[in-house]
């Protein structure tokens, strides 16, 4: 009996295993802008890789609204782009693609909010005055852009929104030299665009 009873016991331990399971987040963003959710997955040593949204969009709603938004959208006959952007992290993608390429059209046309575009505008007609700010500063700028996007998930990025105002800003235990630390969205009917990079 007291046999059987250890065999019993030793079938038992022999019969669990511990499994690891890794959790993977990918920001909401990263999805809205037209890439998907990697596939969960099994490692050579078992280990279960599990994958998530991060930043409170994970509703199957608001991953159908954002998946039915076309972001890039070319017009065959002129070959015209129109950006769009429901999303901080979007319009930060599609500005740092314009100071790639020095783009100021795109930039200012259809990345700008209306106020910004009326600043600028205010300036200078010819808008000499947005290209050489924007020329001159571009380094920088994409800088502290590239930055924002990628310390939001660790906490170095905050992110406030009143009303229609959105501000992401470096929280102050940010390392790193940034001329700009502070870049303010407005929302424009369901768009959101660039209003300031202070």
């Amino acid at each position: 009996m007291r046999f059987m009873l250890l065999l019993m016991v030793a079938v038992g331990f022999i019969g669990c295993q511990t499994e690891t399971v890794e959790y993977r987040h990918v920001p909401a963003w990263h999805l809205a802008m037209g890439k998907e959710l990697p596939k969960n997955s099994t490692q050579d040593d078992n280990t279960k890789v599990v994958y998530s949204t991060l930043g409170g969009t994970n509703s199957r709603a608001v991953q159908e609204y954002l998946t039915s938004i076309e972001l890039e959208e070319k017009d065959e006959l002129t070959g015209e782009v129109t950006l769009r952007a429901v999303l901080p992290e979007q319009v930060l993608s599609q500005a740092l693609v314009c100071l790639r390429d020095r783009n100021w059209h795109v930039l200012y046309g259809q990345i700008l909010s209306t106020s910004a575009q009326r600043y600028f505008k205010s300036v200078d007609e010819e808008l000499s005055y947005f290209e050489t700010y924007f020329d001159t500063n571009r380094l920088e700028i994409a800088k502290t852009m590239r930055k924002m996007m990628q310390s939001r998930t660790f906490g170095d990025t905050l992110v406030h929104q009143e009303g229609n105002r959105i501000v992401m800003y470096f929280t102050p235990n940010m390392l790193g030299d940034f001329q700009f630390k502070r870049i303010e969205f407005v929302k424009e009917g369901d768009l959101v665009k660039l209003d300031s990079i202070q």
